[in-house]
Protein backbone atom coordinates (compact mmCIF):
# COMPACT_ATOMS: atom_id res chain seq x y z
CA UNK A 1 0.00 0.00 0.00
CA UNK A 2 1.11 4.01 -0.83
CA UNK A 3 1.65 5.90 1.97
CA UNK A 4 -0.42 8.75 1.95
CA UNK A 5 0.80 12.09 0.70
CA UNK A 6 -0.42 15.56 1.19
CA UNK A 7 -0.26 18.78 -0.51
CA UNK A 8 -1.18 22.51 0.79
CA UNK A 9 -2.17 25.11 -1.97
CA UNK A 10 -2.91 28.64 -1.27
CA UNK A 11 -3.53 30.04 -5.07
CA UNK A 12 -6.71 29.64 -7.64
CA UNK A 13 -4.25 28.53 -9.69
CA UNK A 14 -2.88 25.31 -7.43
CA UNK A 15 -6.55 24.54 -7.01
CA UNK A 16 -7.08 24.27 -10.13
CA UNK A 17 -4.04 22.04 -11.23
CA UNK A 18 -4.91 19.93 -7.98
CA UNK A 19 -8.48 19.46 -9.41
CA UNK A 20 -7.13 18.50 -12.89
CA UNK A 21 -4.09 15.89 -11.34
CA UNK A 22 -7.34 13.90 -9.34
CA UNK A 23 -9.13 13.71 -12.37
CA UNK A 24 -6.38 12.56 -13.87
CA UNK A 25 -5.30 10.18 -11.36
CA UNK A 26 -8.89 8.87 -10.97
CA UNK A 27 -9.88 5.46 -12.30
CA UNK A 28 -13.15 4.74 -11.37
CA UNK A 29 -15.16 7.58 -9.76
CA UNK A 30 -15.14 10.93 -8.95
CA UNK A 31 -17.61 13.06 -6.28
CA UNK A 32 -17.47 16.59 -6.28
CA UNK A 33 -19.19 18.84 -3.85
CA UNK A 34 -19.05 22.68 -4.86
CA UNK A 35 -21.09 25.49 -4.18
CA UNK A 36 -21.32 25.98 -8.34
CA UNK A 37 -18.61 24.82 -9.60
CA UNK A 38 -17.38 28.57 -10.64
CA UNK A 39 -14.09 28.28 -9.50
CA UNK A 40 -13.06 24.63 -9.90
CA UNK A 41 -12.11 25.48 -13.53
CA UNK A 42 -14.05 22.62 -15.16
CA UNK A 43 -15.80 24.76 -17.95
CA UNK A 44 -12.10 25.29 -19.05
CA UNK A 45 -10.97 23.08 -22.13
CA UNK A 46 -8.26 21.16 -19.77
CA UNK A 47 -10.79 20.35 -17.64
CA UNK A 48 -13.35 19.22 -20.38
CA UNK A 49 -10.51 17.21 -22.12
CA UNK A 50 -9.61 15.52 -18.28
CA UNK A 51 -13.36 15.05 -17.37
CA UNK A 52 -13.92 13.36 -20.64
CA UNK A 53 -10.64 11.23 -20.93
CA UNK A 54 -11.67 9.91 -17.00
CA UNK A 55 -15.40 9.16 -18.33
CA UNK A 56 -13.53 6.96 -21.47
CA UNK A 57 -11.34 5.26 -18.97
CA UNK A 58 -13.57 4.65 -16.09
CA UNK A 59 -15.52 1.29 -16.24
CA UNK A 60 -18.17 2.05 -13.82
CA UNK A 61 -21.76 3.58 -14.97
CA UNK A 62 -22.05 5.92 -13.02
CA UNK A 63 -18.62 7.43 -12.87
CA UNK A 64 -19.24 11.34 -12.03
CA UNK A 65 -21.37 12.83 -9.18
CA UNK A 66 -21.67 16.20 -8.79
CA UNK A 67 -23.56 17.73 -5.53
CA UNK A 68 -24.23 21.75 -5.76
CA UNK A 69 -25.71 24.30 -3.39
CA UNK A 70 -26.88 26.30 -7.01
CA UNK A 71 -27.21 25.32 -10.22
CA UNK A 72 -27.22 28.51 -11.76
CA UNK A 73 -24.06 29.24 -12.81
CA UNK A 74 -23.68 25.92 -14.23
CA UNK A 75 -26.48 26.50 -16.29
CA UNK A 76 -26.05 29.84 -17.47
CA UNK A 77 -21.97 29.95 -17.41
CA UNK A 78 -20.77 26.32 -18.54
CA UNK A 79 -21.79 25.30 -21.95
CA UNK A 80 -18.85 22.98 -22.12
CA UNK A 81 -19.89 21.38 -19.15
CA UNK A 82 -23.61 20.96 -20.20
CA UNK A 83 -22.58 19.54 -23.71
CA UNK A 84 -20.49 17.00 -21.38
CA UNK A 85 -23.46 15.99 -18.99
CA UNK A 86 -25.82 15.47 -21.54
CA UNK A 87 -22.85 13.22 -24.01
CA UNK A 88 -22.47 11.04 -20.71
CA UNK A 89 -25.93 12.04 -18.94
CA UNK A 90 -26.01 7.90 -17.91
CA UNK A 91 -22.59 7.97 -16.85
CA UNK A 92 -22.49 11.74 -15.03
CA UNK A 93 -24.56 13.09 -12.89
CA UNK A 94 -25.68 16.76 -10.91
CA UNK A 95 -27.89 17.14 -8.30
CA UNK A 96 -28.82 19.88 -5.99
CA UNK A 97 -28.62 19.95 -2.38
CA UNK A 98 -32.02 20.45 -0.88
CA UNK A 99 -31.33 22.22 2.26
CA UNK A 100 -28.35 24.35 1.29
CA UNK A 101 -27.43 25.09 4.88
CA UNK A 102 -26.43 21.52 5.34
CA UNK A 103 -23.57 21.38 3.25
CA UNK A 104 -20.53 21.81 3.93
CA UNK A 105 -18.55 25.17 4.03
CA UNK A 106 -15.67 23.12 2.10
CA UNK A 107 -16.18 22.07 -1.51
CA UNK A 108 -14.30 19.16 -1.87
CA UNK A 109 -13.34 16.29 -5.11
CA UNK A 110 -12.78 12.66 -4.19
CA UNK A 111 -11.13 10.20 -6.35
CA UNK A 112 -12.01 6.33 -6.17
CA UNK A 113 -12.62 7.24 -2.08
CA UNK A 114 -9.06 8.14 -2.01
CA UNK A 115 -8.09 10.71 -3.25
CA UNK A 116 -9.21 14.07 -2.06
CA UNK A 117 -9.09 17.53 -3.22
CA UNK A 118 -10.85 20.09 -0.25
CA UNK A 119 -10.61 23.75 0.65
CA UNK A 120 -11.02 24.97 3.41
CA UNK A 121 -13.91 27.09 3.21
CA UNK A 122 -16.02 28.29 -0.55
CA UNK A 123 -14.56 31.89 -0.46
CA UNK A 124 -10.87 31.06 -0.37
CA UNK A 125 -8.58 29.06 -2.46
CA UNK A 126 -6.03 27.77 0.54
CA UNK A 127 -6.89 23.73 0.74
CA UNK A 128 -5.19 20.83 0.25
CA UNK A 129 -4.37 17.54 -2.01
CA UNK A 130 -4.12 14.39 0.02
CA UNK A 131 -3.29 11.17 -1.91
CA UNK A 132 -3.87 7.59 -1.61
CA UNK A 133 -5.51 8.60 1.99
CA UNK A 134 -8.66 7.51 2.45
CA UNK A 135 -9.17 7.78 6.44
CA UNK A 136 -9.48 11.89 5.08
CA UNK A 137 -11.99 10.66 2.28
CA UNK A 138 -14.11 8.84 4.75
CA UNK A 139 -16.19 11.74 6.31
CA UNK A 140 -16.33 13.76 3.42
CA UNK A 141 -18.31 10.90 1.30
CA UNK A 142 -20.02 10.29 4.47
CA UNK A 143 -21.43 13.92 4.31
CA UNK A 144 -21.95 13.43 0.27
CA UNK A 145 -23.92 10.52 0.85
CA UNK A 146 -26.08 11.30 2.95
CA UNK A 147 -26.93 14.82 0.76
CA UNK A 148 -26.80 13.02 -2.34
CA UNK A 149 -30.17 11.08 -1.21
CA UNK A 150 -32.21 14.31 0.04
CA UNK A 151 -30.87 16.01 -3.35
CA UNK A 152 -32.83 17.39 -6.35
CA UNK A 153 -32.37 16.54 -9.55
CA UNK A 154 -30.49 19.15 -11.45
CA UNK A 155 -29.21 20.08 -14.55
CA UNK A 156 -28.34 17.35 -17.23
CA UNK A 157 -27.50 19.10 -20.17
CA UNK A 158 -30.78 18.55 -22.22
CA UNK A 159 -31.97 20.96 -24.43
CA UNK A 160 -36.03 21.02 -24.48
CA UNK A 161 -36.65 23.09 -27.57
CA UNK A 162 -39.59 24.42 -26.52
Amino acid sequence: MTEPVTQNFDTWSDFRGSLLELVGQAQSTLLLSDPDLGETGFESSAGIEALTAFLQRSAQPLAIRILLKDAGYLEQRCPRLLGLLSRFSQRMVVRVASDVRAVPDAPFAIADGKHLVTRFHHERARGKYCTDDPQSTSVHIAQFETLWVSGETGPNGVQLGL
